[in-house]
């Protein structure tokens, strides 16, 4: 058996010696090294191996944090995936699973599970409780949430392990389908209201302040129910669920089916455009008095994704339709036409406010929008003329007026009927626009207020009009200042008056603020029609679906003063 009696360090020296980033050990001094006496040990040569177990050391005291690492941040607790469930609005039998994790080195028993507030939901487990889960062990549970119970969820669950507690939190809302389809005989009433403060000078200026971010919905509609089926689930709905939260289809909006619909589908084949569609919102399946809803999780071109797949098969003809969780109106009247027959006028206001994105108005003139659309005159036109007039009057002698703001105020009610849905979204839009009576616009008056006597020329800077007393009547003022040259081929000129001029007992001289570059000849004009700066009167408008692809409007405007 060979004896270990020495080493010779030849090449780790050699190494360490002459290699230029290498630090020779006995270069750092035999103080810190005395007692491996490696620094005697010559290169080449050999010795006995001297043992000097134990070593000495230099003790000191070190002072510092504990570094910790992700081990701190996942491990020795209890974790719930997900911790939070949002449920929305739900209208039918829902589960979710929840993946609970003991991410202990060590077996931890769950003591017991807690619940507040849980009517109407149920957590099972793979194992009764208390039950023991194995170091590291994740199981999951299954959370059931029936459509029966309070109208607010807002479900707590506490796990408690003997090491540790965790909490599974469930929020949302049960609604009830309001599933009884309008009698078109009468049309359909849709309501946007904005809230807007308006603080007027005695000159007639205005300040507009906004009140309401969005603006509140309403639907209204008559209702004919014509069997006892019907009448008995309107009264039973009535009595159980009047002062909780509906879904509300949108009647107007509504789509044919022209094809079946499996149970369990995922998606649904419809037309997206111009639709009340929205991620996180409903979707209704309507066939007579039955009913299935269900939440869109995304949006394609005709295409919607649901959360979940459907339960019910549903034939070709079926409505399909957007649906808004919605209040039903306090006090609601039924007429009993028969033992059988039940007629009643339901109003609903949806619970989210109407936020739909304001239309790009391209059409400007002096800093805001013109709209070009004409007035529907089928029906006729009202206006009124008002002044901001003080009375003094002592009742012994003749009484003094005084006309605060030296010009006149006209509110005219103007009519408008949209053909189609696109129109019917377009003009949403634009009255997302005015939100109410805060934003002005100008508005022609669509008529010949002024005709055009003689050819205008392309560097004209007047036009020769029929004398209808406009110079004689104070001329170009508030209200009386601007005007639209209307043409034939589709092109409108918005200009200022800047003067009236009587040439004769026939014919006036229009100065205008710029030439119009072009020539026009009396033949090619459509009207001449004077603007005025208008503000909606009311916050409140009325749309008015006569079927879902026609809709009526009337509105309100009052003129503002134009002279800035």
């Amino acid at each position: 058996m060979p004896v270990l009696s020495g080493f010779s360090p030849t090449a780790f020296l050699v190494l360490t010696r002459d290699h230029l980033n290498v630090v020779a050990l006995d270069q750092l001094g035999d103080g810190l090294y005395e007692h491996r006496k490696v620094s005697e040990i010559r290169t080449g040569q050999s010795g006995f191996l001297t043992s000097n177990v134990p070593v000495g050391c230099v003790s000191r005291l070190l002072v510092g944090n504990v570094a910790r690492s992700f081990k701190e941040d996942f491990y020795e607790r209890i974790h719930i995936r997900p911790n939070h469930i949002d449920l929305g609005s739900s209208m039918s039998a829902q589960t979710r699973e929840v993946e609970v994790w003991n991410a202990w080195f060590s077996s931890n028993s769950l003591q017991a599970i807690e619940s507040t507030k849980s009517d109407g939901m149920t957590l099972t487990g793979p194992e009764p409780i208390p039950t023991s889960f194995g170091a590291l062990e994740a199981r999951v549970y299954e959370l059931s949430i029936r459509p029966n119970g309070p109208p607010i969820i807002d479900a707590l669950f506490l796990f408690k392990f003997v090491f540790g507690r965790a909490t599974l939190r469930a929020i949302g809302r049960r609604i009830v389908g309001w599933v009884f389809s309008p009698d078109w005989s009468q049309p359909v009433i849709e309501r946007l209201e904005w809230l807007t403060q308006v603080m007027e000078s005695h000159s007639g200026r205005e300040q507009r302040v906004r009140l309401r971010t969005g603006a509140r919905r309403t639907l209204e509609y008559t209702q004919l129910i014509g069997s006892h089926r019907e009448r008995v689930r309107l009264e039973n709905l009535l009595h159980a669920w009047q002062a909780r939260v509906f879904g509300l289809p949108l009647w107007q909006e509504v789509q044919i089916t022209r094809q079946a619909i499996n149970a369990g589908a995922a998606s649904i084949l419809v037309n997206t455009d111009s639709l009340d569609f929205e991620v996180g919102g409903l979707v209704g399946l309507v066939k007579g008095t039955d009913s299935e809803f269900a939440e869109i999780t995304d949006i394609q071109a005709g295409l919607l994704s649901l959360k979940s797949p459907l339960e019910k098969n549903w034939p070709a003809g079926s409505k399909l339709l957007p649906v808004k969780p919605a209040r039903l109106q306090n006090d609601i009247k039924l007429r009993y036409l028969s033992d059988t027959i039940v007629q009643t006028r339901s109003r609903l206001q949806l619970e989210e406010e109407w936020l739909a994105a304001a239309m790009v108005e391209p059409v400007q003139y002096r800093g805001f929008p013109v709209l070009m659309t004409a007035s529907n005159w089928a029906e006729d036109i009202d206006a009124e003329h008002s002044r901001k007039l003080v009375e003094l009057d002592y009742l012994t002698g003749r009484r003094t007026l005084d006309d605060l703001s030296g010009t006149g105020s006209v509110r005219r009610t103007h009519h408008w009927l949209l053909n189609g849905r696109d129109a019917i979204a377009e003009f949403r839009t634009w009255l997302a626009a005015r939100a109410g009576k805060l934003k002005p616009f100008w508005l022609p008056s669509f008529q010949a207020d002024l005709e055009l006597t003689s050819p205008i020329g392309a560097f004209d800077s007047a036009i020769t009009v029929d004398n209808r007393s406009f110079a004689a009547n104070g001329g170009a003022g508030i209200g009386r200042q601007d005007i639209v040259i209307a043409t034939t081929n589709g092109q409108n000129y918005f200009r200022r008056v800047t003067g009236v001029t009587a040439l004769t007992d026939t014919t006036e001289s229009v100065a205008i603020d710029s030439v119009l570059g072009v020539a026009i000849l009396p033949t090619q004009i459509r009207y001449i029609a004077f603007m005025k700066l208008v503000r909606l009167d009311t916050d409140a408008v009325e749309i008015a679906h006569h079927t879902d692809q026609l809709a009526e409007v009337s509105l309100t405007l009052r003129s503002l003063r134009d002279d800035t």
